[in-house]
């Protein structure tokens, strides 16, 4: 490895460190304000808060990493170009190719990575998040333990303690289930207990009674017991709020075959996913090789490179749209998934090219021929005019 391609290769690894961490940062803190209301409303530890944020990094991670590495390049370039170290290096006989090695090693490298954080990696903390924000927002064992509180725990189900023990018991309960239309039902125990069976929480009491008014008739009638056990949730209810998500699906699933789905719409949503996620990764070497060909190409100004800049974030955020609203399209019509690729992989076979070739392309002649075809069509409405009159 020569001493120049080392030396920007460390510039951009430092560079995107710096960026990337700074933006996760500024990401993970929106979240986590978004998600303090389930901290202050479920009265979970800081732990288990922290622990349930940190599972969208991934998901972050994967959008905010080409954004980082392009800007990484971007900055890396204009430095040089700046300091007048690109002009030397580029008088000592390195091509743009050559310069741009760096770039394409970096964006290959995270290419490969960005593969294993959108197949693997992506689902895994997707799934987790799910799994860990259900059992904040429906694990009833925090909210039952909280003293001389009345708790919702569920739609409908207020419980009130008195106190608890150390070894968990609890003593004073009342529990008032108003979830079903048809009656309401007001639970009154002595002592009771807090577990879960089959994953769904429930509540075991001993000696007390159970209250029943009857909506449409009003027949009150209460029954005496020595151990009753009630289901906060039933199995149905929670299978439905824990159905699986295209997004924490394993690329197995996600390509299952369009009969073992319920239905067409869903359907097109895995397949979509499973796309995206394979078209997701290349967008690091994409949007490195535009700021690299962005940079590398053209001729020297003294006056700065501004103009070449905004030309290049331009070109950067048109293939970001355009990926975008592929996949909107595919997400109606499956055969425009090529589309995603397109966009993603685009660059990938384009810059090189540019690259390789920036010192036979010129556009100086272009703009010269231009110019005269624009004189000669002005030339030629003049006479039309002329001949009218």
């Amino acid at each position: 490895m020569k001493i120049i391609t080392k030396y920007i290769l460390q510039q951009m690894l430092f560079g995107f460190v710096l960026i990337t961490s700074g933006l996760l940062m500024i990401v993970w803190l929106s979240q986590s304000l978004r998600l303090f209301e389930i901290l202050l409303n479920s009265k979970v530890s800081i732990g288990l808060f922290v622990r349930l944020t940190l599972t969208l990094v991934p998901s972050y991670l994967s959008i905010i990493s080409p954004i980082a590495l392009f800007a990484v390049t971007l900055f890396t370039y204009n430095r040089l170009i700046a300091d007048r170290e690109l002009i030397v290096l580029r008088a000592a006989g390195m091509s743009p190719m050559q310069l741009a090695k760096p770039a394409i090693a970096v964006g290959t490298i995270f290419t490969l990575v960005g593969f294993y954080i959108s197949i693997v990696l992506v689902p895994a903390a997707t799934s987790d998040f799910r799994s860990l924000r259900w059992k904040i927002q429906h694990d009833v064992s925090h909210l039952l333990l909280q003293e001389g509180e009345f708790n919702e725990v569920g739609k409908g189900i207020t419980v009130y303690i008195r106190s608890k023990a150390a070894d968990g018991a609890l003593e004073g309960i009342i529990l008032h289930d108003g979830h079903s239309p048809k009656s309401e039902v007001t639970l009154l125990a002595e002592r009771g207990t807090i577990a879960y069976h089959e994953g769904v929480p429930q509540i075991s009491m001993q000696n007390g009674s159970r209250q029943e008014i009857v909506a449409k008739s009003g027949r009150f009638s209460i029954l005496y017991f020595d151990s009753y056990n009630m289901d906060f949730f039933s199995k149905a209810e929670k299978n439905a709020a824990r159905s699986k998500k295209q997004t924490e699906a394993s690329m197995r699933e996600l390509f299952a075959p369009e009969k073992t789905l319920p239905d067409n719409r869903t359907y097109r949503r895995f397949r979509l996913e499973a796309f995206r996620r394979l078209s997701m990764p290349f967008y690091n070497l994409s949007f490195m090789l535009i700021a690299a060909t962005g940079l590398l190409t053209g001729v020297f100004n003294r006056r700065g490179n501004n103009r070449r800049v905004i030309v290049t974030v331009l070109i950067m955020a048109a293939f970001q749209v355009g990926g975008l609203c592929a996949e909107n399209i595919a997400g109606r019509d499956l055969r425009f998934i090529p589309l995603l690729f397109f966009f993603s992989t685009g660059p990938v076979f384009v810059c090189p090219y540019i690259l390789k070739n920036a010192g036979m392309l010129h556009f100086d002649g272009l703009k010269k021929r231009a110019e005269a075809l624009r004189k000669v069509t002005q030339w030629l409405r003049g006479k039309r005019k002329h001949s009218k009159k």
